[in-house]
């Protein structure tokens, strides 16, 4: 990500939840962040899960089969995920 809403969002999370917990929280991680390699280089980006359930083989289970959607956008602040290609002088 171009941006660092993720890391923003977990902070705050630990912050919101330490008063609740009756423990030292360890760690606040977003489930849905991967690795993305593209062009060689290699970026952090937010997968969103979506569960498809139907009658067929994989999709069957209670919550159905679940696929990732990548954000091109963060959902957090709008900056765009992808850096801007630079214009040809």
């Amino acid at each position: 990500m171009n941006c660092n809403c993720i890391a923003q969002t977990e902070k705050m999370i630990l912050e919101k939840f330490a008063p609740q917990v009756k423990a030292p929280i360890e760690s606040v991680e977003c489930g849905g962040v991967g690795f993305i390699i593209d062009n060689n280089t290699m970026t952090t980006g937010l997968f969103i899960p979506f569960f498809l359930k139907a009658d067929a083989p994989g999709y069957r289970s209670a919550k159905g089969k679940s696929v990732s959607m990548y954000v091109t956008f963060c959902p957090f602040c709008g900056t765009a995920v992808k850096k801007p290609k630079a214009e040809a002088a």
